[in-house]
């Protein structure tokens, strides 16, 4: 017998449940806005927050409220708490942070102190920020956060010296929330392996990244070799990663905590 009350597990949905009620940070880059229109589709209330340059570049259905947001201005978060109250108070149940910066392969011997700091600012920084801000939204039972890593965390290669140190840290600090917050909330990471998104050429808004390509960030052997070392025998596309993340939100997932689920066709195996 339990010694805890459990809801039940919906076999037929086990991810996010229709009316449920998501902030998407990075909601309008490759895989943030596969995401929030998946959402959309399944009956969940969305709330991006990206770069305002995202959000004209990237727009997503009047449905979703979408709020402009810097994750480095502490002030703009603290603003976006207040909008993201104002509409639902205390009622969040999926916290998902996207937002992410990376570069072409460069070496260490290469890579100037700006753009390390960039890298750690954005993908680990911002990932406490915000969601030390917005945790007390968070309804305790029925919520959860999903970050998104990179299978460079852990399985590394030459040329993401910044990269990889900010998405290993991300996945220990979602171990040690995924301790501090149990059992009301539940934290986990999702790292994928390369994705064709605009993020190959820096991230949705600050660059025109649209077209970029494989050839453009390896080179043309380079991008054969990519593809040849995936054995499921292709680049992810974002809804391969979005359907993992609304499983973790879901009462599927509802005994995984502090886990990180790689997804990159069997390129890398921890």
């Amino acid at each position: 017998m339990s010694d805890v009350e459990l809801d039940g597990i919906d076999f037929e949905r086990l991810g996010a449940t229709r009316g449920s009620r998501l902030l998407i940070v990075g909601g309008h880059g490759g895989i943030g806005h596969a995401l929030a229109l998946r959402s959309i589709e399944a009956g969940m209330e969305v709330i991006t927050l990206d770069m305002a340059e995202a959000i004209e570049q990237n727009p997503l259905p009047d449905i979703a409220v979408s709020i402009a947001l810097n994750v480095l201005d502490p002030k703009q978060v603290a603003d976006a708490v207040t909008e993201v109250r104002s509409k639902w108070g205390k009622t969040v149940n999926g916290l998902i942070y996207l937002s992410g910066v990376g570069e072409r392969p460069t070496p260490v011997s290469e890579f100037g102190i700006e753009q390390w700091d960039l890298a750690q600012d954005v993908n680990l920084r911002g990932a406490f920020v915000v969601s030390k801000a917005f945790l007390p939204l968070m309804r305790p039972g029925s919520a959860s956060m999903v970050f998104i890593s990179s299978g460079l965390a852990v399985n590394v290669e030459p040329g993401f010296g910044a990269y990889s140190a900010s998405k290993a840290g991300l996945i220990a600090y979602a171990k040690v929330l995924a301790k501090e917050l149990a059992p009301g909330i539940r934290v986990n990471v999702v790292a994928p392996g390369l994705v064709q998104t605009a993020f190959l050429g820096g991230g949705t808004g600050r660059a025109a990244a649209g077209k970029a390509t494989l050839e453009q960030w390896f080179g043309d052997d380079g991008a054969k070799a990519m593809r040849a070392a995936i054995p499921l025998g292709r680049v992810a596309v974002p809804d391969d990663i979005v359907a993992p993340i609304l499983f973790l939100l879901g009462s599927g997932a509802r005994f995984i905590t502090g886990q990180t689920l790689h997804v990159n066709g069997g390129r890398y195996l921890p």
